[in-house]
């Protein structure tokens, strides 16, 4: 095979390996994970993410209260330190 032959050779399977093949993990087309996808949004909020159904009830309840009409579960509020939590940043974030 002569020099030149084997350049030939050598380019052509180059391109080919180059242009037509789709290499997973350089044309990703997985689609993006977003923040706002795990997030607990209410009211257009952001109020975090991996947050349980106390929180959420939490924040729910502080909301309506924030928004004018008193809503607390005073039990929960008292006992429940992610239901209380998520009360008072509802009640503040939701604030007009």
């Amino acid at each position: 095979m002569k020099p030149y032959q084997k350049a030939l050779i050598t380019a052509a399977v180059g391109s080919f390996i180059l242009s037509g093949c789709s290499i997973p993990y350089i044309y990703n087309d997985a689609p993006k994970v977003t923040v706002q996808e795990s997030a607990f949004v209410y009211k257009g909020i952001n109020f975090g993410k991996n947050r349980d159904a106390d929180f959420k009830r939490g924040v729910i309840d502080g909301c309506t209260t924030a928004s004018g009409k008193y809503s607390k579960d005073h039990s929960s509020f008292n006992a429940n330190s992610s239901y209380r939590t998520g009360w008072e940043d509802g009640r503040l974030k939701c604030k007009s």
